[in-house]
């Protein structure tokens, strides 16, 4: 009997042990491994002394940056995740100490202008054509088109043609291939190439808003959008926005042309 009883209490002091065991080992692979690993993600910080933040237009140096692990629940979206993504990149705001980057809060599109860069809205009335697809962070070239051939094109059907070949869903292969397309139909294009790989900062329509897929943001791939492009405002250059003006007051039109 007494034998037993000393069979069940080493048992259960063996149970103990092991659950025990197993409670240590479950805390520590949570805290050492799930957590770290599965629950969070590498994100990319501001590093700045205590007290201090970085201003808004500050160039970040590879010095202002580190990398850092945060748990999944806590990162906002739009997040950096790569510090090669923001070095040299101008912030839109002032950051702290230990701020988690997103796109949101440094300028990773490039999109702010430099000292000799301004942005420079486009007049409707300026416009030979312009991709109706166009919207902000796209890259495009800029054509001359004189304005009394822009007149004749126009009367010829030339400027629509061009347009729906142009505008297709495949973009500039889309473009490429409609254009080669009608070659063999057409008289030679009244342009010449002014400027290419332009950004566009905003696509405007009539009434000022901006040109989005859908309420909910550039969504679905161009396929629909918030309203009818009327004109955009594109980062130039102070020196090409001159010699821009001085083509405009000549009356030439622009052919606008998404390239990515």
């Amino acid at each position: 009997m007494v034998s037993q009883r000393r069979h069940l209490l080493r048992r259960n002091y063996l149970f103990a042990f092991l659950i025990l065991l197993i409670g240590f080992g479950g805390l520590l692979g949570y805290d050492l491994y799930f957590k770290p690993y599965v629950l969070s993600q590498t994100v990319v910080k501001i590093k700045v002394a205590q007290d201090s933040f970085l201003p808004k237009n500050y160039e970040l140096k590879p010095s202002d940056l580190y990398l850092d692990s945060v748990q999944t629940k806590d990162i906002p979206s739009g997040v950096i995740t790569d510090i090669s993504q923001v070095e040299h990149k101008i912030t839109n705001v002032n950051l702290t100490n230990g701020s988690i980057l997103t796109a949101a809060l440094v300028d990773v599109s490039d999109l702010e202008p430099q000292q000799d860069e301004g942005i420079f809205p486009i007049p409707k009335e300026a416009i030979y054509a312009i991709n109706g697809s166009l919207r902000s962070r796209d890259k495009v070239d800029i054509y001359l088109v004189e304005g009394d051939l822009a007149d004749q094109a126009r009367n010829s059907g030339y400027r629509a043609s061009v347009a729906t070949a142009g505008d297709g869903k495949s973009g500039t292969n889309g473009s490429a291939a409609g254009t080669g397309a009608l070659e063999s139909q057409l008289p030679a294009p009244p342009f010449k190439v002014f400027l290419t790989g332009v950004t566009v900062n905003y696509v405007r329509t009539e009434d000022n808003n901006d040109v989005q897929d859908s309420e909910n943001g550039n969504t679905n791939n161009r396929f629909t959008s918030t309203g009818k492009v009327a004109a955009p405002e594109l980062k130039l250059k102070k020196s090409d926005g001159e010699r821009l003006g001085q083509y405009l007051e000549q009356g030439k039109k622009l052919w606008i042309v998404r390239v990515e």
